[in-house]
């Protein structure tokens, strides 16, 4: 499969790639390595389907898209974990004690409060010549101690920033996406 929205590239190299078992996928195997996420500065675990798409698609996606997102997205991702952290700490723990500057961080200062793990790539299931990739980013948030959020990016658009939902591809495409 080729995919014209992100041109592969030689740069970025996933390390220590390697099958893995995927309940989400239908044959239950995935592939997944280890790489920067340079939005939250870690070495975190990225996964994807083969039947999906090859290693140099998924590390061109991350190089091209994950790690190099315009300035306006992670302006709209921190817009997002903002109001989630705000909705938290107002309305569902009012009462939790929170590490210095978390209640008053806006903007990009939230940043330094989460803890990216995992990320998930999915190509478009309805539609598997579209060359627009999606990521499921899952994340720790100092705020949200329970079952962590989910933050679902198609392309580099970010879409949604929820609780851990686990939909994979089904989070960033609908039957309306078939081309």
């Amino acid at each position: 499969m080729s995919n014209r929205e992100y041109p592969i590239s030689r740069k970025f190299h996933l390390e220590n790639v390697g099958k893995e078992e995927d309940v989400y996928a239908s044959n239950g195997e995935a592939t997944s390595g280890f790489g920067l996420f340079v939005l939250s500065n870690e070495r975190v675990q990225y996964h994807f389907r083969e039947e999906d798409m090859s290693l140099d698609e998924a590390e061109s996606y991350i190089e091209n898209c994950l790690n190099n997102l315009p300035d306006e997205t992670v302006d709209e991702l921190c817009k997002k974990m903002c109001t989630w952290k705000d909705h938290l700490l107002t309305d569902c723990y009012p009462d939790m004690k929170c590490p210095d500057g978390l209640p008053d961080a806006q903007g990009r200062d939230l940043l330094r409060f989460i803890s990216v793990s995992d990320i998930y790539i999915y190509r478009n299931p309805y539609d598997k010549n579209d060359p627009l990739f999606g990521a499921s980013v899952l994340a720790g948030m100092e705020w949200d101690f329970e079952d962590g959020i989910e933050i679902i990016i198609k392309g580099k658009e970010v879409l949604e920033v929820r609780e851990f939902l686990g939909y994979g591809e089904y989070a960033i495409w609908d039957e309306s996406d078939d081309g």
